[in-house]
């Protein structure tokens, strides 16, 4: 069976042990932040939904559909996903409809992976709704979506759903801990730089992503205090300016939570002194524009097409200091 991480296997064994009681659900939709490695925990799910002798919650990992799960060539398992970064479309999902109607090829159980069903257009997702309202013997759909998507409420209710929690911070940590040769207070850093998600924690450390942030953020802190956008602005990598936006976005943040004395989910625990400096020379008022002001930019660059992306951050630097700290 796929190799599960640890924070994953209490969700696999509840949502298995329902098919070992015959109690398996047609439709299972698992809502999941990125960073917590949902994908494994598909896999898993699919190859002890497919094995034609499972032991319990667990594949057998010996038959013939086991082998071709492995393989990834089982006639019976199917994906349905975003194709070069579109939406999933309607002929994507009758073509799936097309295959469910059909008898199972290894005469055992279909599966279908919807990997971001929040990506479904709304025709795709009514498609696939008429599908799920009228179940085909032996197939199980299993749906993939952010925590944060909404989806048709006719959807929901043809599904059982589940939520993917967060680990526990210990063992985010100790797993962290046999995956990289790091300091506990570096992994700490990196675990709240990734809002408690040891996938992401694991590629902050791995990229040497926390002193690169202090740089910048210090840098930062320089323009805060000169008011000059234009020594800022060559500091921003042309391949990574959506990541520097998100530190500023998670330094004006942490600044906001500590003038409304909110203690939880703080990402910049690692520069606390200049967070709470910042913090008591600016009015939540003035914070709360700043991260509106910075989110716009964000949102500028990622969804409008040719895009001059000097002029949008120059644009909003120069906004945080007309309309933020200069007045």
């Amino acid at each position: 069976m796929t190799a599960l991480y640890p924070w994953l296997t209490p969700l696999y064994a509840k949502i298995a042990q329902t098919f070992s009681q015959g109690l398996g659900h047609h439709a299972l939709l698992i809502k999941s932040d990125s960073g917590l490695g949902v994908e494994r925990l598909f896999e898993a799910l699919s190859q002890r939904i497919m094995c034609l002798s499972p032991q319990q919650t667990s594949p057998c990992g010996h038959c013939h559909a086991c082998h071709l799960m492995q393989a990834n060539t089982h006639p019976d398992y199917h994906e349905l996903s975003p194709i070069e970064d579109k939406d999933i479309g309607v002929d994507q999902v009758r073509e799936i409809n097309e295959i469910v109607a059909q008898h199972a090829q290894q005469n055992g159980n279909k599966a279908i992976y919807v990997k971001g069903a929040e990506r479904l257009t709304e025709a795709a997702a009514n498609a696939l709704l008429k599908t799920l309202e009228e179940p085909r013997p032996n197939t199980y759909f299993l749906l993939q979506a952010d925590s944060a998507a909404s989806l048709l409420a006719t959807i929901y209710s043809r599904c059982q759903v589940w939520n993917l929690p967060l680990p526990p911070k210990e063992m985010a940590q100790s797993w962290l801990q046999t995956q990289c040769e790091a300091e506990k207070q570096d992994i700490s850093t990196a675990l709240s730089m990734g809002l408690g998600r040891p996938l992401l924690a694991l590629a902050v450390l791995q990229q040497g992503l926390i002193e690169q942030r202090k740089d910048f953020l210090r840098q930062f802190w320089r323009f805060y205090r000169r008011r000059s956008p234009l020594e800022l602005l060559p500091l921003f990598d042309k391949e990574h300016y959506l990541r520097q936006l998100d530190w500023i976005l998670a330094f004006l943040a942490d600044s906001l939570k500590h003038k409304l004395a909110i203690n939880g989910h703080r990402q910049v625990t690692d520069l606390m002194r200049g967070v709470e400096q910042f913090s008591d020379e600016q009015t939540a008022l003035g914070l709360l524009q700043a991260i509106q002001i910075m989110q716009k930019v964000r949102l500028d660059l990622c969804s409008i097409n040719g895009v001059n992306v000097e002029l949008i951050l120059l644009d909003g630097l120069t906004k945080l200091i007309t309309e933020v700290f200069e007045k």
